[in-house]
């Protein structure tokens, strides 16, 4: 468990009255729906970069001379495109309620076979900095003292948002506490995507800390020679396990491209003919160079070991904005990376073979508990590694996988979660929604004789092709 912090009331800094916001603020573009924002993307990119006081109001003004506030991130990082509606007294580090929205854009960066990565849903959550702000931590922090996330219990609902979703936050700081001079503040959110809930965060710990805090971490402090498997944790037969070791940057690439055997070699001849086999992310959230060491049965707890290696050079991309005057790598990055590996070690275990177009997802309704004790930051290159000790496979229709997460940055722990499940599940290397349609039987809507049904019965879903009958047949039963 993280350690416990002794809880006491900040003494929050001296009341001012509420201020109106900005008179005759320029119009927001409506969100989808009809209702019109509190704020707008272009607002938020000023909450961003620029005076906060442009948005903010007056009573603000006087933090705008101050090089580092709590901000949200600039672009590409800037996930949030509008503020719904905001609760909360202004200036007094009370508590208080933000409403957020992001579109998925189809042509977003961070898209990966027109989904969202967990790492990016999470920091999609991004707007506890701005209700922070809004509260008064930088009439305290002054320019002397940053924001850092030190951690959370998360859990996913069920499938990650793909493109055209509209993800809706409702954030909300639930306290604060002082420990020495650092103090900190509690927080939880809940995404919804329409009417379902896709992510819930609980027990959010987040604090403003100054340098040389910073530079005195003593890290994570979890090891798993320490640690044991839960009781009952099982450990299936993985189908067919890789002969390889180890695995260079050009092994890498062929997974990452969708090319299993010449990746993993003998044993996924099958998989050479794949149209769309499950993959990790290219681009921006290429996060791994290497797989240094793969060990199916090692570890310390002799159930699988993975450690894949990244190198960060001083001009890694996320620096760019995350945050204005206080580059640091995201934690959420971190959290994919490590997600990127256990998905790796998934494929390596062969549990891909066979599965063409499906792709990786996290486990839904189990909560995740991610701890974040350090930080990358631009001064130097470093180093890091991303650990995966096995706990438990499941093999099954829906093959899965438990282990416990690692990051360390030249050999510091920084990032960590006990416990984090990751599962295959059924997807169509051909979207849906394909052209038509044209009706070939009488006395049905739904099926269908036009093109896209055709490319449909060949890789597409079989109730694209088929209509509503066919539809069991989507998920993990064949056709």
């Amino acid at each position: 468990p993280p350690p416990v912090i002794p809880r006491q009331v900040v003494t929050p800094p001296t009341p001012r009255p509420a201020s109106p916001r900005p008179a005759d603020p320029p119009p927001a573009p409506t969100a989808p729906g009809g209702r019109e924002p509190l704020w707008s993307r272009a607002q938020l990119e000023v909450l961003a970069s620029g005076n906060i006081s442009e948005v903010l109001g007056p009573l603000f003004a006087e933090l705008d001379q101050y090089d580092r506030l709590v901000r949200m991130p600039e672009p590409p990082l800037l996930l949030a495109d509008r503020v719904m509606s905001i609760d909360g007294e202004p200036g007094t580090m009370g508590t208080g309620v933000i409403v957020t929205e992001t579109d998925v854009d189809p042509n977003a960066w961070y898209l990966h076979n027109g989904r969202m990565s967990p790492g990016v849903v999470i920091e999609s959550g991004q707007a506890d900095l701005l209700l922070a702000s809004w509260l008064g931590a930088d009439f305290s922090n002054r320019g002397e003292r940053v924001y850092r996330l030190l951690g959370c219990d998360l859990t996913f609902m069920g499938e990650l948002p793909r493109a055209g979703d509209t993800l809706h936050y409702e954030i909300h700081i639930d306290g604060h506490a002082k420990t020495g001079a650092t103090r900190l503040f509690f927080f939880h959110y809940d995404c919804y995507i329409g009417d379902r809930l896709m992510i819930s965060v609980r027990n959010g710990q987040a604090g403003f800390f100054s340098d040389a805090e910073l530079s005195q971490s003593d890290g994570v402090l979890w090891d798993a020679a320490d640690d044991v498997p839960r009781d009952g944790a099982r450990r299936d037969d993985p189908p067919c396990v890789t002969t390889k070791r180890s695995f260079d940057r050009a092994d890498v690439d062929a997974f990452v491209d969708g090319h299993a055997f010449t990746c993993f070699g003998t044993g996924f001849e099958r998989a050479a003919a794949h149209t769309r086999t499950p993959a990790t992310p290219a681009g921006r959230l290429r996060l791994l160079d290497e797989v240094a060491e793969f060990d199916p049965t090692g570890g310390p707890w002799g159930r699988g070991y993975l450690r894949a290696t990244a190198a960060v050079p001083t001009d890694a991309w996320f620096y760019d904005g995350h945050f204005k005057n206080d580059p640091c790598m995201p934690g959420t990055l971190m959290a994919d990376a490590a997600t990127q590996a256990l998905s790796f070690a998934m494929a390596a275990y062969g549990f891909t073979i066979e599965r063409d177009g499906w792709r990786f997802e996290p486990v839904p309704d189990e909560m995740a508990r991610f701890v974040c004790r350090g930080q990358v930051t631009p001064e130097a290159d470093h180093h890091l590694d991303y650990e995966v000790f096995v706990e438990e496979i499941i093999d099954g229709p829906t093959p899965t996988i438990y282990a416990a997460l690692l990051c360390r940055s030249d050999g510091f722990k920084v990032f960590h979660c006990r416990r984090f499940g990751m599962r295959l599940v059924p997807d169509w290397p051909m979207p849906p929604g394909a052209p038509g349609p044209v009706r070939i039987l009488p006395g049905t809507r739904d099926v269908r004789g036009d093109q896209g049904a055709l490319l449909a019965c060949g890789r597409g879903m079989p109730s694209d092709a088929f209509g509503s009958l066919y539809a069991p047949f989507d998920g993990t039963r064949r056709a």
